[in-house]
């Protein structure tokens, strides 16, 4: 008779992406001796449902700062339903300790989960180190954490917990991996420089997999499930040329799949790149963010030059490996001509696919800080947050400059691969014309060919419409 879960995690989110969280949380947790279960509905009442028919003696949620309201939401209604407690992790507890007060959350966990949440099991639901009581008040970045996990002595992340429940993420012909952990920039608008201050003495803030583990748990995947194509989420994977190196040729040999990456302007070189082609790299994705030289390099503490940034995109040309490029718009006291140098600067780069972010003041970035500082954002506008990056702006713009930049970001994809539209003036202005809701039709319809074009996705006609509906309705 099989073991009755004691723990469920609970996700509403329902998009195209792997949880690398839960996978690894979960394993830990079974290597523990603690069984797990996944619930993903849509609705509050077909969740509370499922969780009376198992019922678990704690929740797991996990959620950027946007999606918080939904859980506290959510767990009202539990508490008063089946009064089991609760956990929330993730970027939006981990850099917000507060977010959650007042709501009947029991604890929230910082930083890593692993070894926390099995402690905190084992010992009654008693809070330890990660994990914090929602009463607690005196969380600060000086608190005891426990250590880094060892990511060669993980047992391989727990896929099977989401895939016998998601349709469209089992039978997807590419999955997304991580190679490793962490990152060393100092970017202002991403959590990882916050990251790596708060949690310092935990270990090394960059951790790889060796090459082996990597090359043996895509083994296990590609056995058990469809995969045509290996997708690494990390966030620049090309850090360590030693171990690139290995990977790249180790990879073709042992998997002989293709694959995509995160790469970074000022890290490429001849010899990468000739790596990257000859392990069968399909497609790499990396990030202007900013064509402004200042705001790139002073505001946006990217490190990059344009020479560099150019330098790139000739590398990628010149051995054939398609790219994606990412931009980020609405920053803080950031001009209308300043984001149009952006596109511009990707527009010489010259990519398959180019797009652009508005930027999310998330609690605790530096960006959002030096936001608030400079009165370009009100305070308490964090608790409200767009579930997108292609909704609007929350910092201070005029009504008309926020339409402007909503309409800009579902023009950017077109004007890039087809620059002609935007420096013919009359089609340029004739287009930003066009209502916004009509133009973020065209967006989603550019972003979903272009997406499944570069990532091969060819599937059955039933896993088509499956991922064509929950696309449309999770755009991004």
């Amino acid at each position: 008779m099989d073991k009755k879960p004691e723990v469920a995690f609970v996700d509403f989110s329902g998009n195209l992406f792997d949880r690398h969280a839960i996978y690894c949380l979960s394993a830990y947790l079974k290597k523990n001796g603690i069984e797990t279960c996944y619930i993903n509905k849509r609705n509050f009442s077909e969740t509370i449902a499922q969780l009376k028919r198992v019922p678990p003696k704690l929740l797991l949620y996990s959620s950027y700062s946007s999606g918080i309201p939904v859980f506290i939401k959510f767990d009202k209604i539990v508490k008063d339903t089946l009064g089991t407690k609760s956990v929330i992790g993730g970027p939006g507890p981990t850099f917000d300790s507060n977010i959650i007060t007042g709501s009947s959350i029991d604890a929230l966990c910082i930083g890593e989960g692993e070894y926390a949440l099995a402690e905190f099991i084992k010992n009654g639901f008693r809070p330890i180190k990660n994990i914090i009581a929602n009463t607690d008040s005196s969380v600060s970045a000086g608190s005891d954490y426990f250590s880094f996990v060892d990511l060669n002595n993980a047992p391989f992340p727990h896929r099977d917990l989401v895939y016998k429940n998601d349709f469209v993420l089992r039978n997807m012909p590419s999955k997304q991996f991580l190679a490793g952990r962490g990152c060393p920039y100092m970017c202002t608008y991403c959590h990882n420089n916050i990251q790596n201050k708060i949690f310092k003495t935990c270990g090394p803030l960059v951790r790889k997999k060796s090459v082996g583990y990597l090359i043996s748990e895509i083994k296990e995947v590609k056995r058990r499930y469809p995969l045509e194509l290996v997708a690494f989420q990390d966030d620049t994977f090309i850090l360590g040329k030693e171990w690139l190196l290995e990977f790249c040729e180790t990879f073709p040999r042992q998997i002989g799949l293709p694959y995509t990456c995160n790469i970074r302007a000022n890290l490429m070189n001849e010899e990468i790149i000739k790596a990257l082609k000859a392990s069968n790299c399909a497609c790499v994705y990396w990030s202007i963010e900013s064509g402004n030289e200042v705001i790139r390099n002073r505001l946006l503490k990217r490190g990059m030059s344009e020479e560099e940034i150019l330098g790139t995109s000739r590398l990628l040309g010149k051995y054939k490996i398609p790219h994606r490029n990412g931009g980020l718009v609405g920053l803080p006291g950031e001009k209308f001509e300043e984001m149009l140098e952006t596109l511009e600067l990707n527009i010489k780069t010259k990519p398959r696919f180019g797009f652009a972010s508005i930027f999310i003041p998330f609690p605790g970035l530096e960006l959002t800080n030096y936001a608030l500082e400079h009165s370009y954002l009100s305070e308490g506008v964090g608790r409200n947050l767009p579930k997108n990056t292609h909704l609007y702006s929350c910092l201070n713009f005029t009504v008309r400059d926020k339409l402007r930049i909503r309409k800009f970001i579902y023009l950017y994809p077109l004007f890039v691969n087809y620059p002609i539209l935007y420096y013919n003036k009359r089609i340029y202005r004739l287009l930003f014309a066009l209502p916004a809701c009509f133009l973020y039709l065209i967006f989603n319809f550019i972003c979903g060919y272009k997406l499944a074009t570069l990532y091969r996705v060819k599937v059955s006609l039933p896993v088509r419409i499956a991922l064509m509906w929950r696309y449309l309705r999770n755009p991004f």
